[in-house]
């Protein structure tokens, strides 16, 4: 069960990426993640409302601290820096720095977990990563001699990264507490902690008008807005429950999947050419999400 809710969000968060990207157009960095938390706070709210979760369970304080310093790490610093990085990179080149998202939870979770994933979830991961890598690479045939790349964004990549290394530390620290807790609620103090975290930036930003103007209904509400809804209500939520329900090393191995989903929904959506090198990769990422998910 872990394994599908893993392998959904990343389905869905390939989605809420390519609505993300048109978004960035008309939002800076900031005014983004503060509009895309706030709406995801309150549709996990109402979905709480619904279903009669209630707001304050009988938990013990730690569990709202770790949740709260998870939202702080992994949706206010890992999201300015996210969306900084797709602004100045694009999302072809943020596919490739997403890889190192992997290698971090694996990492933090054999130093704060002790997981260890076995041989097989060796090679599952190492597949996911060659495909994401095989299908991100500039084609061979686009390197025509004389012509001068401009080179990546230093910038972005330094964002990419930090949003990557956030984004891991979080959700590996509040690891140990979600089989306590309802996985609604959770991700609800999470994007909570996360609005309050952004508020200070937003208050003390020399451009705080700015996003003020940015945040004004617009246009520019029809992309972030189901962008939000999949990425940050529908992902987040089967994130969460990916985390939950399996370990953070094989839920992080499948969440990466959302590249390659991402691949076909360019082809599909944005009638981009389905080429050999992305074929490839497609190939190689679910032969290594298969031995992932089946890896006793």
């Amino acid at each position: 069960m872990g394994s599908a809710f893993a392998l959904a969000c990343a389905f869905f968060w390939a989605v809420a990426v390519i609505l993300f990207k048109k978004a960035g157009e008309s939002f800076s960095p900031i005014a983004l993640n503060m509009y895309k938390s706030v709406v995801a706070m309150v549709l996990i709210g109402l979905t709480m409302l619904v279903m009669g979760i209630p707001f304050f369970p009988d938990v013990a304080l730690r569990v709202w601290w770790i949740l709260a310093l998870s939202g702080l790490l992994g949706i206010t610093l890992a999201d300015i820096f996210y969306f900084s990085a797709l602004n100045h990179l694009g999302a072809g080149m943020v596919a490739v720095v997403e890889c190192l998202y992997l290698p971090s939870v694996l990492g933090f979770s054999y130093i704060l977990l002790g997981e260890r994933i076995g041989i097989l979830g060796i090679i599952g991961s190492g597949l996911v990563l060659c495909a994401i890598l095989v299908g991100a690479a500039v084609p061979l045939n686009d390197l025509k001699p004389g012509i001068i790349r401009k080179g990546p964004n230093l910038w972005g990549l330094w964002a990419g990264c930090l949003a990557m290394m956030f984004v891991a530390l979080g959700i590996v620290i509040a690891k140990n507490v979600l089989d306590q807790v309802d996985v609604f609620w959770a991700t609800f103090i999470r994007v909570t902690a996360g609005v309050i975290g952004l508020v200070p930036v937003v208050l003390c930003h020399p451009e705080r008008m700015r996003f003020v103007r940015e945040l004004k209904f617009s246009k520019a509400w029809f992309n972030a807005l189901p962008a939000t809804v999949s990425g940050n209500y529908i992902a987040l939520v089967l994130w969460m429950a990916g985390m939950k329900y399996t370990t953070a090393s094989r839920a992080a191995i499948l969440n990466q999947m959302s590249t390659i989903f991402l691949f076909i929904l360019a082809t599909v959506w944005l009638k981009e050419k389905m080429t050999a090198q992305r074929l490839a990769a497609i190939v190689l990422a679910v032969a290594g999400a298969y031995l992932v998910i089946f890896n006793s």
